[in-house]
C-alpha cells in the first residue's frame, strides 16, 4: 500500500499554499485509473456517432467485465421479458446508457479490490449505488433519460472511491474524524489532502474523457442548485441528498435533509408534480432492494 501524502507530512505545522498545491497534486498523479476496456466505453459513450456493434465488440474483449454486465442485465433490478444472453441484445434490451452505467458498476466494484471488505469503506460504495439507482429513479419522474442519470450517479464519488482506492488506512482515519467529530466529509479531506473528493472526481473524470455533463455531476453534486431538474447535474446533486436521506449515507448523519424528496417534487413542472405519489417507506425498499441487487 502506497504511503498516505497529507499535508502534516510536508514538514510544517501550517504548510504554505504552494505546498498544498504540490501535495494536492501529487497525490492527483497517484489516483488509480479505470481498466483499460472500461476507460474507453465510457469515452466511445461520450461520442454522437456511437455504433452499437462497436460497443459490443470493446466490451466482449473483457470476458470478465461481459459475465457481469450478462449476470445484472438478467437481474431482478432490469425486469428482462427473457433471458439476455449477449451484449448486443443488453444494448438493445437495456440501452447503451443503461449498459454504460452497468460497466461503470463493474468496473468501479474492482477498482476498490481488497477495500470493500472494510465496511466503513464498503458503506461509501453503497452510497454510490444508491446514488445511482435514486437519480435513476428521479429521472424517471423528471420524464428524463434514466439510465444517463445512473451512469453519472454511479460515477459521482469517483473521486472519493480514488482515495480510498490509493488510500484507504488514511481515508478510514477520515470517515472516524468525520464521525467522531462533525463536520462535511469534504472539508475533513481538504484537512488531510488539500483537496476534496469532488476536485478529485473531476480531475478523474476529465482525465478519463468523459462527457462534459459527467465531469459536471463529479464537480457539482454537493453544490446547492435551483430549477436543475432537467440537467444531469441536478439530478445527480439529488439523486445524492436523496440516498442520504433514506439511510445510504457514507457516514451517520443525524442532520440529514429529510426535505430531499419534497424539495426534488418541487422543481418539477406543476403537470409533473401533480402526478407524483411518493411514499417514502416503499421508496426506501425500493432502493435497498435494487442495491442489493447490484451488490449481490
Amino acid at each position: 500500500m502506497a504511503s498516505p501524502i497529507t499535508l502534516a507530512g510536508l514538514g510544517s505545522d501550517l504548510p504554505s499554499a504552494e505546498d498544498q498545491k504540490t501535495a494536492a497534486e501529487q497525490l492527483l498523479r497517484r489516483l488509480p485509473s479505470l481498466p483499460t476496456v472500461s476507460a474507453r466505453l465510457l469515452g466511445m459513450m461520450g461520442r454522437s456517432d456511437i455504433n452499437l456493434k462497436d460497443v459490443s465488440n470493446l466490451i466482449v474483449s473483457d470476458a470478465a467485465l461481459t459475465g457481469e454486465i450478462l449476470r445484472m442485465s438478467n437481474s431482478a433490478m432490469f425486469g428482462a421479458r427473457s433471458e439476455v444472453r449477449s451484449i448486443l441484445q443488453a444494448l438493445a434490451v437495456l440501452g447503451t446508457e443503461k449498459v454504460k452505467g452497468l460497466a461503470c458498476t463493474v468496473a468501479l466494484r474492482s477498482y476498490l479490490g481488497n477495500a470493500l471488505q472494510i465496511p466503513a469503506l464498503k458503506r461509501c460504495w453503497r452510497h454510490n449505488l444508491a446514488t445511482a439507482v435514486v437519480s435513476s429513479e428521479i429521472a424517471d419522474w423528471a420524464r428524463q433519460d434514466s439510465g444517463e442519470a445512473y451512469t453519472a450517479g454511479i460515477l459521482h464519488d469517483i473521486g472519493r472511491l480514488g482515495l480510498i482506492a490509493v488510500d484507504p488506512s488514511q481515508y478510514l482515519q477520515i470517515l472516524d474524524q468525520a464521525t467522531t467529530h462533525g463536520g462535511s466529509l469534504c472539508e475533513h479531506e481538504r484537512n488531510a489532502y488539500g483537496l476534496d473528493h469532488a476536485v478529485a472526481g473531476e480531475w478523474l473524470a476529465m482525465s478519463w474523457s468523459l462527457p462534459p455533463s459527467i465531469c459536471g455531476a463529479v464537480r457539482d453534486h454537493h453544490l446547492p442548485l435551483k430549477s436543475a431538474f432537467d440537467q444531469i447535474s441536478g439530478l445527480t446533486f439529488y439523486g445524492c441528498r436523496i440516498s442520504d436521506m433514506l439511510g445510504f449515507a457514507a457516514i451517520d448523519q443525524p442532520d440529514a435533509p429529510e426535505d430531499a424528496v419534497n424539495e426534488f417534487i418541487e422543481q418539477l413542472p406543476a403537470p409533473l408534480r401533480n402526478r407524483l405519489n411518493i411514499k417514502i417507506p416503499e421508496l426506501q425498499i425500493l432502493i435497498a432492494s435494487r442495491v442489493n441487487a447490484l451488490e449481490s
